[in-house]
């Protein structure tokens, strides 16, 4: 079974995306979402990491990094902590929402990311359009499929994965 990876810039719709597809699938959804917040008193915007389908929580335990005035600051440790968690369920699908550029630096983090594509029946991805190694690595991964979304082509690719989600999952949608 290929994943299915959905690529493109910060803000076209990649989640959004993601939100659909996961409510037309009739299956356990299990992994992780990032959130960034709104920009805080030092004019950076914090950026959490959450597991999928738990209340959320904002405090130095999950902030994944800082990001602002076209810079960021990441806190790989966070990441490579979070990474301990990422043993999931195989009966269902695996969401990553959002891999980006931030992970880069953690070693622990991005090791358990390739695993799960190596070895999980299906994940979707939000993939941020950027070009680092980890990312590359994603990208490439031979059982996946990416699909690059824009602001063009995004209700189209939306109908399209809408539509072909039984025929690219047929043991989540024959049960």
């Amino acid at each position: 079974m290929q994943h299915i990876l959905i690529n493109g810039r910060n803000g076209v719709g990649k989640s959004t995306l993601i939100r659909a597809l996961l409510q037309s699938i009739p299956a356990p959804v299990y992994g992780v979402i990032t959130k960034k917040e709104a920009v805080n008193a030092d004019g950076f915007c914090p950026v959490y990491i959450h597991r999928y389908g738990t209340e959320q929580h904002f405090s130095p335990d999950n902030l994944i990094g800082l990001c602002g005035d076209g810079k960021s600051l990441a806190f790989p440790e966070t990441f490579d902590r979070f990474s301990e968690s990422m043993q999931f369920p195989t009966d269902g699908v695996i969401v990553l929402d959002e891999l980006g550029f931030m992970e880069s630096e953690a070693r622990r983090f991005t090791e358990a990311v390739l695993r799960l594509l190596d070895e999980a029946p299906f994940v979707i991805a939000a993939v941020r359009d950027k070009q680092t190694p980890f990312l590359d690595a994603v990208l490439s991964h031979p059982r996946a499929v990416v699909y690059r979304i824009t602001e063009e082509n995004r209700d189209d690719l939306r109908a399209s994965l809408l539509s072909a989600l039984p025929s690219l999952l047929p043991e989540f949608f024959s049960r």
